[in-house]
Parts: structure tokens; sequence; C-alpha cells
């Protein structure tokens, strides 16, 4: 045999080898987990121990049980703490519970499986809602709970719940226009530089008819008109001595507003519907007679999180967890979630509150909701934010440059008074050329 076939020999044999050691070291990770004992379901903190006590309520013919692990409340400790455990490959938990912004980042990095669930055994998801959890095509986590904003509003202040985003203003104009009025800005939203920020924002972006949108291999098409609009329109309702919306808003998330509402120093509040559910439950200042909510008027974002099988698994495991995101997805769990929780069900024909369903979780009473209807309205008329594998960056990202526009144009009274902030032209350029590095990945 000559030199160069000893060599070619040598080489093939080496790349057999190699391959066989990968292959081995993949299909044998599933060994390393766990083939017994309960089930954890890793996820974010669970205030009203609905969710601890719906996961532990799972009882399987096999009698396999299920535990709930939380994390911190704080978003990016919570994803954080979600990817280091993730990556950790220690097998510490079998269903991850995730925000569904996050499920193309899971699935991209290979921390989750496809659900392997039959669509057909999830046709009573809100369509929308189930859209949250694909990626590429693929299935990959089944929402548990879901959110919509609603336009809560004080009723003893304002005579008829506004039905557009322009009748909205209007009504938030008048009534800091009137004498003597309590009422010092109309609106809150929730502006601060954190999530809630993106989605305020991707609604008001909508009701202009624009919208930021990631395609599947990180291309960013941003209306550049809609988006401009937007900050000025928001801009100028900021400014003055009573403001249609309360400048406070840029320091505003979903709790700080309840104080300014339930003094009547604000009459509309942007919030998800468990905060109703606070206004009226947690040592509450005001009652029904007082305050109201209907679906927000225009677009709306949904919220909520997806339960998720985490990779690998062995398939006994594996088919464990689907057993049950299958349970906690069922009719009697997601009215059980509702009624007792406060938390938005996936499930349109799970939003009449049942007192007796609360029998199974530490809740022995109904939480005071909106009216259900009107939270199913605002559920099935919302859209997902934007799909990335980079959300978490894309979203910081985001609201980094536009937060920042937007503190730099209040202290200005004229843009000739601003001459340290850029042109629009150059702020937008700059924006898009940043969007498209975070949704390619490349963060900076």
């Amino acid at each position: 045999m000559s030199n160069r076939l000893r060599l070619v020999a040598f080489l093939g044999f080496a790349i057999t080898l190699l391959a066989m050691t990968v292959y081995g070291e993949a299909t044998s990770a599933p060994s390393r987990c766990r083939t017994e004992g309960p089930l954890t379901v890793l996820g974010g903190r669970d205030d009203t121990g609905t969710r601890r006590a719906l996961v532990q309520g799972w009882q399987p013919k096999d009698g396999t049980r299920a535990e709930f692990r939380e994390l911190p409340s704080n978003s990016d400790l919570e994803h954080s703490e979600l990817v280091s455990t993730a990556r950790s490959a220690t097998c510490a938990a079998e269903v991850f519970l995730i925000d569904t912004p996050w499920i193309p980042e899971f699935a991209e990095a290979g921390y989750i499986d496809p659900v392997g669930i039959p669509e057909g055994d999830l046709k009573a998801i809100i369509p929308e809602v189930l859209k949250t959890g694909r990626f590429r095509g693929k299935l990959w986590a089944v929402p548990l709970n879901t959110d919509a904003p609603l336009l809560i509003y004080r009723k003893d202040l304002v005579g008829k719940a506004p039905g557009t985003p322009e009748e909205l203003m209007a009504a938030a104009r008048a009534l800091t226009a009137r004498p003597k009025s309590p009422v010092t800005s109309g609106l809150m939203l929730q502006l601060h530089d954190y999530e809630g920020f993106t989605v305020n924002i991707l609604e008001l972006i909508r009701d202009l008819g624009g919208d930021i949108t990631v395609s599947d291999d990180g291309t960013v098409t941003m209306d550049r008109g809609a988006v401009l609009a937007t900050l000025r329109q928001l801009t100028a309702a900021m400014r003055g001595d009573r403001p249609p919306v309360s400048p406070a808003s840029l320091d505003a998330d979903e709790n700080a507003g309840i104080d300014a509402f339930e003094q009547g120093k604000v009459a509309f509040l942007r919030d998800w519907p468990a905060f109703y559910t606070q206004l009226l439950t947690d040592g509450a200042k005001l009652g029904p007679d007082q305050i109201d909510a209907v679906p927000y008027p225009g677009e709306r974002v949904l919220g909520g999180q997806s339960l998720a099988i985490a990779a690998p698994l062995p398939d006994d495991r594996a088919r464990a967890a689907r057993e049950l995101i299958t349970y906690l997805t069922d009719a009697p769990q997601q009215k059980r979630m509702f009624a007792c929780g406060g938390l938005v069900p996936v499930r349109g024909d799970a939003y009449e509150p049942d007192a007796a369903a609360c029998g199974g979780t530490h809740r022995k009473r109904l939480v005071l909701h909106a009216d259900p209807g009107k939270i199913r309205d605002a559920v099935r008329g919302a859209r997902a934010r934007p799909s990335s594998a980079y959300y978490p960056e894309f979203s910081r990202v985001l609201r980094r440059h536009l937060h920042e526009y937007l503190r730099e144009r209040l202290r200005c009274t004229a843009p000739s008074a601003c001459p340290k902030a850029p042109d629009d032209n150059t702020f937008l350029n700059r924006l898009a050329a940043a969007l498209d590095r975070a949704a390619r990945g490349r963060a900076g």
C-alpha cells in the first residue's frame, strides 16, 4: 500500500471514530437524566400558588408526580437562570415554563424539543395563542396561560369607555381640561426601560398601521414612518402641565400606575387583567362601582407563559412530560387557574369562573375579575411580538434607542433646543442597523 493510500485509510478511520464518539455522546446524553422520581417544572414566580397546586395535582395512573420550582420574579433574572439551567445539561428540569417570546431562542439553541403533541389535541386553544408556540414550522411549546391588555378606567370619572385609540386620547384630553379636576394626566402607560416598554410601543406603532418584524433568517423589517410618527405623537402627548399621557409613564412598570389610578390622578390605565384583579382584591381602595375594564382600544400584544419539554430526555420522561402538559391545558385545570389564580386561560372554553374549581387549590374563593367575556375578546384580538431566536437582545436594543429618544425630546422645548440629539433620519438609520445586528445575534 502506498503512503498516500495509507494516509487516506487512516483519515477515513479517524473520521469514522470521531463520528462514532460524537454520536455515542449525543445518544447517551439522555441516560444522564434521571429516569424516575417527580418531574420538575421550572418557571417564574408563582404569587398565588395556583401553578404549583395545578402541577402537584397531576395524578397519572403510573404514579408519576410533578413539582413546581420557582425562579426570581424579575424577568431578566428569570431568563438568565432558565438559560443557565438549560445550558448546564444537568437535567434539573423536565419542563420549562417560559415567556412566549423566548421560545425561538430556546428552540434554536437546542434547549427544548418539539412538544410532540398532535395539534388536533390542542384545537381548543385559541389559535393566535397557540401560534406563539411555533417556530420554523414546528410546535415547540404549548401555552399554559396567556395575557392581553385591558383599558382599566375610573367609571366614576369617565362617562363612557373609549372604543378606539382616537377616542381614548380625546377622552384623556377632555378629562385634564376640566376645571378643578383631580385628574393630572389622562392615561398611564408602562414605558420604563423593561419588556413592558417594548409591548406598549409595539401596540402604538401597530395602531398607526406599521410594525417591526423579524424573518426566520433574522431580517428586520421596520416601518420607519410609523415608528417616527409614534415617537412624535407620544412626545407631544406627554408635554404640558396636564398632558393626556402621564410623563411618569417613562418610569412606570405594571405596578407604578396603581397608586395614581386609585387617587384619581389618572383615569385610564393600560394594564394586564391580573392588575384589575389586584385593584379589587388586595386591600381594595376602590369598589366595582368605581372601576371597570374593556379590551384595550386598538392593537394589543399577547403576553403569557408556555410549557416546553427540556432536551434531551429519556423517552419515558418525555412521554410523561407530554402527558403533564396535556393535563395542565385541559379544560378543568384551565378553569381552576382562571377562577382561583387570576391567570388568563389559553382555551376559549375556560373563561367562566366556577367556585367549585377552587377546591383543589389553596384558594377557596373566586378571584374578582374583569368581565370574562371582555378578557377573552382582548386575547382573541391580540397579536404576538416579533419572533426571533435573539429576542431578548432585540427587545433591549429597541427599547434602549426609543427610550433615549423620548427622554431626550421631552427635555427639549423645540428641535433647535436639542443640539446633541441626532436628526430623525440618522436616528432611524442607527436604530435599523442596531436591530438588524441584534436579530442576527451580533450585539453591540
